[in-house]
């Protein structure tokens, strides 16, 4: 047991250490960002999955040896999966300390924009909240009753189909998780502070869900209102990221829109 256990440890480590350069090879991810982000998240849990049963299989093989083995033997096993148990125990410590700033900041700026609405609007799976701000702002906030923030500024600077492209996109972040995947990802680098890989991870799954959102957004409602929103905003706030988002949605070819009726967003929205 204590040799696999061992193993299981290795291919975490190995797992941890080359999973951030091969995800990044190539330009696949741009194209398929939420297998990416599958592909990404797949790697995370499997290390962490085999840490647990490098766990199981020292503390399993402590209890068994200290019946069936030579008494030496007994207590170096039952010492190993003592150790394996507090090295365990303190690291879920310090991821639990670790993430409580990363929640603490999540749930802040959350209050702080429900404190300012202006309305709020009850949609199926969500609720659209305005608020008044010369920031031009749109944001998801997931929960028991998710919702949809959206800025006065936003408003007046996008047309109607622009603005339901926006709300489209929001809507993509609450219902495909990615949420949890950007709290996960702000963890782990949190964890590992000095080290690439937990950097990497949350650079990419800041990229990837956005990337995501937009796909699922352009063929929800139409690729050429979400395309010219972000353009609109990359011209008021000078995020030349948002100008490559919409080159990328541009240079794509999408099916026939679906839209979002049943949520009621598009005839409120365009009614305006």
């Amino acid at each position: 047991m204590l040799l696999t256990a061992l193993a299981c440890v290795a291919c975490a480590a190995l797992i941890a250490y080359f999973a951030p350069s091969l995800m990044t090879v190539g330009r696949w991810q741009l194209l398929h960002p939420r297998t990416a982000l599958a592909a990404w998240f797949g790697a995370f849990f499997l290390g962490m999955a085999l840490c647990v049963a490098a766990l199981m299989l020292s503390v399993g093989g402590a209890v068994s040896a200290s019946v069936s083995t030579p008494v030496l033997d007994a207590i170096l096993l039952t010492l190993g999966g003592w150790v394996s148990l507090a090295l365990f125990g303190a690291l879920a410590f310090f991821v639990v300390s670790s993430a409580a700033p990363v929640v603490a900041s999540e749930r802040m700026s959350s209050a702080t924009l429900a404190s300012v609405a202006t309305s709020r609007e009850e949609f199926a799976g969500y609720t659209l909240v305005r608020f008044d701000s010369s920031d031009e702002i749109a944001y998801a906030v997931p929960g028991r009753r998710p919702a949809i923030f959206l800025s006065s500024a936003m408003e007046r600077a996008l047309t109607p189909p622009q603005l339901l492209a926006v709300v489209a996109h929001e809507y993509a972040h609450l219902r495909q998780h990615h949420g949890f995947a950007v709290l996960v990802a702000k963890i782990n680098a949190a964890c590992l502070p000095g080290l690439n890989q937990g950097r990497s991870l949350n650079r990419a799954t800041t990229l990837l869900v956005e990337l995501a959102a937009d796909d699922a957004a352009a063929r929800q409602v139409g690729a050429v209102f979400l395309a010219n929103a972000l353009v609109t905003l990359a011209r008021n706030s000078g995020d030349q990221s948002m100008q490559l988002r919409a080159d990328r949605l541009a240079g794509k070819q999408w099916p026939r829109r679906r839209g979002i009726g049943r949520h009621d967003t598009e005839r409120k929205l365009l009614a305006r």
